[in-house]
C-alpha cells in the first residue's frame, strides 16, 4: 500500500509540475501583430553590428513601448545620445585583439593590461564628440503576450545607427595615444604597437 500512495504522490506531483511549466511558457510567450515591414531586416537584432568601406552600422533597440509615435520619436533621441558608447564599445573589442597572446603573458599581465584598456576607453567615451547621427532606418513589431494581470499590448522598436569609419578610426587612434600616456610600460608598449599597425608609414 506504502507504494502505491508513493507512486501516486509522485504521479499528481509531476503533473502539477508539468502543468505550471505549460503555465509559465504560455505567460511568456510572445505573439507579434504586426510589423513596420512584412520581411524583418537583417538587423533588427540584439547587438547586431557591421562595416562597409564607408560606415560602421549598430543597432539600437527598445522594449516595451506603449505609444509608437511618441515612442519613435524618445529611441531616435536615445539612439543619438548612446552613439558614443556604441562606438567605444567596438572601440575596446577591436583593441582587444591588440593584446599579447596569453601565451607570451601572464594572467596578472595580461588582467593589467585589459584594465588599462578599459580605463583608456572611458576616458575617450566621455571626451570624444562624435558627429550626431541621424537614423538611417527605423523597424518597429507590435506584440502581445499573456502576463498575469492580463493580455498585455507593446511595441519593440530597433534603429540603426551608421557612423562613419573616419569616425571609428579616430577613437581608435585616440584610445592608443591614451595608452601611451599611462604610468604602466605594458601599456605604453602596447598603445605604440597599436598606433604603428594602424598608422601608414
Amino acid at each position: 500500500m506504502k507504494y502505491i500512495y508513493s507512486f501516486i504522490f509522485k504521479t499528481i506531483f509531476m503533473a502539477t509540475l508539468a502543468l505550471t511549466n505549460g503555465c509559465i511558457s504560455l505567460t511568456d510567450k510572445e505573439v507579434t501583430i504586426e510589423k513596420s515591414e512584412q520581411i524583418t531586416p537583417k538587423w533588427a537584432q540584439e547587438n547586431w553590428q557591421s562595416t562597409d568601406h564607408e560606415s560602421i552600422h549598430f543597432t539600437f533597440k527598445k522594449n516595451d513601448v506603449y505609444n509608437l509615435n511618441l515612442g519613435i520619436k524618445q529611441i531616435q533621441a536615445a539612439a543619438q545620445i548612446q552613439t558614443s558608447f556604441l562606438v567605444m564599445e567596438k572601440v575596446q573589442k577591436t583593441l582587444l585583439n591588440f593584446l599579447p597572446a596569453s601565451s607570451n603573458i601572464s594572467n596578472k599581465e595580461r588582467n593589467s593590461l585589459v584594465n588599462e584598456l578599459s580605463e583608456a576607453v572611458s576616458k575617450n567615451r566621455l571626451t570624444i564628440n562624435f558627429k550626431p547621427v541621424l537614423p538611417k532606418a527605423i523597424y518597429w513589431e507590435y506584440r502581445q503576450k499573456d502576463t498575469d494581470n492580463g493580455l498585455e499590448k507593446f511595441y519593440v522598436i530597433w534603429v540603426l545607427l551608421s557612423v562613419p569609419n573616419s569616425d571609428y578610426k579616430a577613437a581608435l587612434i585616440s584610445t592608443a595615444l591614451t595608452l601611451t600616456k599611462s604610468s604602466s610600460s605594458d601599456a605604453v608598449d602596447l598603445g605604440q604597437n597599436i598606433l604603428q599597425k594602424m598608422t601608414p608609414p
